[in-house]
């Protein structure tokens, strides 16, 4: 099997080289594996950075690719259609692999029949995290999460596993797959334009799931998410919320294929039902109860600006319910003297 790494980056140089760093020091023949670098529109020296790593790293296959249409989505395909990989997995550029990554998702996917693979996503705080964050981990069993973080731990066994849990900092996935379920969704679009966000990495989750593709959590193929002390604040973990609520509205749109009159505030992420859950009762008792009743507040308040943002545009409905992503041009939603391109790179 041949592996494609694909990291799409932003504005990242220093940790896009650490992240790096730590692809080239992997316990895999370097002729098995293409790390692929997604430049999405970068100001800093990220070209720089690739250049180097490029020059001094002979006997590794590395490209860098520049594309400037905004948004995850956008570097995510750039990188599927240049990968040569029979298995493509999805990085973000501020994570460190552990140097047995690569070789368990190559064991997970020594069976046939597996799809999609994740693995353990622990943190790497650069900073003592806060006393509340642990009212933000669920764990039951096996399972520790904290969706907030993009944090997960199923424990240390293979096992099948939920294709929701899969999160694109760890993401592998069958190149064939990948295009036959139809790629991902807008994902991490500027905030000027959050109205054309959607579900990003959890509608892959969703349309496999649909299709009932078996999914495996290895526990070594680890990744550590480094995690600065800017989020672990409540105003990030507010941020994170409303960009969920949106999700979660463009989630819900695509299931009903339109608005409905009557639309209510569900979250279809478990993780998120759970959370709910557990604020429930006697908040009065629970010393963190403020803090998650504003965190709560800013899902309900992306849930809702993204309705009403669709509900009164009939272009950005058609926007939701796009079959798929791989052919689009922001422009033609926003009008030929307003495009998304100019304004983002101004």
């Amino acid at each position: 099997m041949k592996f494609s790494i694909i990291i799409p980056t932003l504005n990242r140089s220093a940790s896009l080289k650490i992240t790096l760093d730590s692809l080239l020091a992997l316990n895999y023949p370097p002729q098995d594996y293409e790390i692929l670098i997604v430049d999405n529109g970068s100001k800093d020296n990220t070209r720089e950075v690739a250049a180097n790593t490029i020059e001094f790293h002979p006997a590794h296959e590395i490209g860098y690719h520049y594309e400037s249409l905004p948004g995850n989505l956008s570097a995510r395909h750039k990188g599927a259609l240049r990968s040569k990989g029979d298995i493509l997995i999805f990085v973000d550029d501020d994570i460190q692999a552990d140097p047995g990554w690569l070789t368990a998702v190559a064991e997970a996917f020594g069976d046939p029949k597996t799809h999609l693979v994740g693995g353990k996503n622990l943190p790497k705080y650069e900073s003592t995290p806060p006393d509340w964050l642990d009212a933000f981990w669920y764990r039951n069993g096996a399972l520790n999460q904290c969706f907030y973080l993009s944090l997960v731990d199923f424990g240390d066994k293979l096992v099948e596993i939920n294709p929701i849990y899969v999160w694109s900092l760890n993401l592998s996935i069958r190149r064939q797959t990948l295009f036959e379920v139809g790629g991902f969704h807008p994902d991490y679009i500027p905030k000027p334009f959050q109205r054309y966000q959607g579900d990003g990495d959890t509608g892959l989750a969703w349309k496999v799931a649909a299709k009932g593709l078996k999914v495996m959590y290895h526990p070594r193929a680890l990744v550590y998410h480094v995690i600065p002390e800017c989020r672990l604040r409540v105003d990030y973990f507010r941020e994170r919320m409303f960009f969920a609520g949106v999700c979660d509205s463009y989630t819900t749109i695509r299931k009903n294929r339109g608005i409905t009159s009557d639309w209510k505030m569900q979250s279809p992420f478990p993780q998120i039902k759970r959370l709910w859950r557990r604020m429930a009762g006697k908040l009065s008792a629970d010393p963190y109860a403020e803090i998650k009743q504003r965190v709560r507040e800013a899902w309900l308040e992306g849930y809702a600006f993204h309705q009403d943002e669709v509900r009164k545009d009939p272009e950005l409905l058609k926007w939701v319910l796009k079959e798929d992503y791989w052919n689009y041009r922001y422009g033609s939603f926003l009008g030929s003297n307003n495009s998304m391109e100019e304004e983002a790179s101004s």
